[in-house]
């Protein structure tokens, strides 16, 4: 049973920097630069209060659950506000308060002098306490609250040079592309609640075990889900927005990609693994977009000149790994990898934005030279590097290699050459990246003169560097010979039914460590990473020269596959098409059958105005004509007999008013 103190400390975890977010909006411009020291202060206590959650949980070998009515429905049920902290639960609040902490830390100096310098802060909190507040969720609609939250303030930190208007377009793209995946899980959660009739996620979950949904409906409202996960997570066919993103802050983009946002779709399928285990069609989907965007997006990062750009599609690809191991039943190693990315992908947007605020410029053509003015920026990045191309011991090995084995081992061979070939390009282009940043001569002014960031940027780049060195260690699988206990997979497990099922419907059994496969895994990162040595350092030309014998392949990738320009066209162009279509339609048919209708009854009017003549003859006449076609068509002798009686009227008023 949860103590009252311990639902407060809790409950305070998100709070906290919501309430920094609110005291920045009212007196930020009081407090101006001194708002990033409450921001810092605010997030320290919520970083010790994440750190007790995940103690207690893990001391106690329990979650930690409680939930107050919110809604109350009557008849129809209620849906609460509750808090469940399991051990997923309890390592993102943890990685997402700390990574958040070092971007706060980072950005005093970056954004120093920016005008809107209290509002970046602010929003940076709330963007953070929606995160929080996702992770802590335990039912579809608390969720679905934050999620639209997380979605809303990465639409404002993308956008916070909005006087840009690439920042202003490329914040547009994140907030409709995300939506388009927002709407989806909308539409699954409805399907969910009304064939259930409830939201909470352990209580869908025991409701497709008792057959209340399952078979298509099941199948359907899964892929629903997951397709609102595919546009936060930005995966294929939803992940054209992640590279635009680029134009916010690079703090901000350290975030997104590190921790909230696109962990959120990660995060979401884990969260509700115990559906989607229950539709094995689902999980091959989920499986199967996640390699085919793994590899996609290292495809597409070989050829950037834009450094932040590399990291992001780099952060899609990752994001895709997750995603192929969560399909094929590699629970554990998708969440290690997630949790080990947080580290090594923050540092590596946080050594980008160094070289930016040093430089002033994001292309890589304009770097070089840079190890020795920029000593810490070069080994901290290269520490990123390494973790991301999975290089041993470094933190990224152990997650990458759980990954790749057990795709192997399980057979699933297309989505294993998928994970093998996605870790040769990873090193391929990280390292193509930092060789052209850091390596040969300065290639302009600005290269020459750039000089190391101040400490306090360059701090959590070490402390991240760190963790992307030792933060894999706690996982190290059994079999390797090393004698450190694998405290991970025991600590972030699938529950008992999601392992019983993957078992009998799919197959999967639990795997060891495979020392040849580690090594076949090993041996292909190196060998990327030599290839970009031998290309951009050893013989330059020849990459150029590449370029030029492949150019419509090189093209073929800069453009992203051509997904832009496609979606631009059926999307885009089609919707102001159609737009105009309608106004057209408007105009011209609707418009001109009112404007008929009213010049028809204007012309009428005009006629029957003609016939006014003021003359009491006429006028008696008419009722004569009409008295007699009334008698024609109504027929009968009481007709005709009434038509004269009306006929003799008419005549003798017509006389006497003569006479008159």
């Amino acid at each position: 049973m949860t103590s009252l103190g311990q639902q407060l400390v809790i409950a305070a975890i998100p709070i906290i920097p919501a309430l920094v977010f609110l005291a920045l909006t009212l007196f930020g411009r009081i407090l101006r630069e001194n708002s990033q020291y409450v921001a810092i202060f605010g997030m320290v206590f919520s970083l010790v209060f994440s750190v007790f959650a995940l103690y207690t949980v893990a001391s106690t070998g329990a979650p930690i659950q409680f939930a107050v009515d919110w809604i109350d429905l009557g008849a129809g049920g209620s849906f609460s506000m509750g808090v469940n902290i399991d051990g997923l639960a309890a390592m993102m609040l943890v990685v997402v308060s700390f990574v958040s902490l070092m971007v706060q830390l980072y950005s005093g100096a970056f954004m120093e002098g920016d005008k809107r310098f209290a509002w970046y802060y602010a929003v940076l909190n709330l963007f953070t306490a929606s995160m929080l507040g996702l992770v802590l969720a335990s039912n579809f609609i608390q969720l679905y609250i934050f999620w639209e939250l997380v979605g809303l303030c990465s639409y404002l930190l993308v956008g916070h040079w909005f006087e840009k208007d690439s920042a202003k377009k490329a914040a547009q793209k994140a907030f409709i592309v995300t939506r388009v995946g927002d709407a989806a899980l909308f539409v699954g959660i409805i399907i969910f609640w009304r064939a259930t009739g409830t939201t909470s996620f352990e209580g869908i979950a025991s409701a497709a075990q008792a057959g209340f949904i399952g078979g298509s409906v099941l199948t359907a409202a899964v892929i629903l889900v997951f397709i609102g996960a595919i546009g936060k997570s930005a995966q294929f066919p939803l992940h054209v927005w992640l590279p635009d993103a680029m134009e916010g802050p690079t703090p901000v983009s350290a975030l997104i990609h590190a921790a909230t946002m696109v962990a959120a779709g990660v995060y979401l399928v884990a969260r509700t693994y115990d559906i989607f285990v229950q539709s094995p069609t689902a999980m091959l989907t989920v499986a199967y977009i996640g390699g085919f965007t793994a590899f996609m997006a290292a495809t597409m990062a070989l050829v950037k000149k834009d450094i932040k750009r590399v990291v992001a599609y780099s952060t899609v690809s990752q994001l895709g790994y997750m995603m192929l191991a969560l399909g094929v039943g590699a629970y554990s190693a998708s969440m290690f990898h997630l949790y080990n990315h947080a580290f090594f992908k923050a540092l590596l947007f946080l050594g980008a934005g160094s070289i930016i605020y040093a430089m002033s410029s994001y292309s890589l053509s304009d770097m070089g030279g840079l190890k020795r003015r920029m000593p810490i920026t070069f080994w901290t990045m290269v520490i990123g590097g390494l973790s991301l191309a999975g290089i041993f011991p470094l933190a990224g090995f152990w997650s990458k290699d759980a990954i790749v084995a057990f795709t192997a081992e399980e057979h699933y061979y297309v989505l294993f050459g998928m994970a093998l070939l996605t870790v040769f390009l990873t090193a391929l282009y990280i390292f193509r990246a930092i060789f052209m940043a850091f390596l040969g001569e300065p290639r302009t002014e600005a290269a020459r003169n750039a000089v190391e960031s101040p400490g306090v940027m360059t701090l959590p780049m070490i402390l991240l560097a760190f963790l992307a060195i030792v933060s894999g260690w706690v996982g190290i699988p059994n079999g390797t010979g090393i004698p450190v206990p694998d405290l991970f997979t025991s600590f972030v497990a699938p529950s008992g039914f999601a392992a019983n099922t993957l078992e009998s419907s799919l197959g999967v059994e639990p795997h060891g460590f495979s020392i040849p496969l580690a090594i076949v895994s090993l041996v292909v990162a190196l060998a990327g990473i030599g290839l970009a040595y031998f290309l951009y350092v050893v013989n330059p030309s020849a990459a150029t020269s590449l370029q030029r014998r492949f150019s419509g392949v090189h093209t073929f990738l800069d453009k992203g596959w051509y997904f832009d320009s496609v979606y631009n066209f059926v999307f885009v162009k089609g919707s102001f098409a159609l737009g105009r279509a309608a106004r057209g339609f408007d105009r011209n048919v609707l418009g001109g059958a009112v404007g008929g209708i009213g010049r028809g009854a204007s012309g009428l009017g005009g006629l029957l105005g003609k016939l006014q003549t003021g003359g009491v003859q006429n006028y008696v006449l008419f009722i004569l004509a009409g008295v007699l076609v009334f008698a024609i068509i109504a027929g009968g002798e009481l007709a005709f007999f009434v038509a004269a009686i009306i006929a003799l009227v008419t005549i003798t008023t017509l006389f006497v008013g003569a006479r008159l």
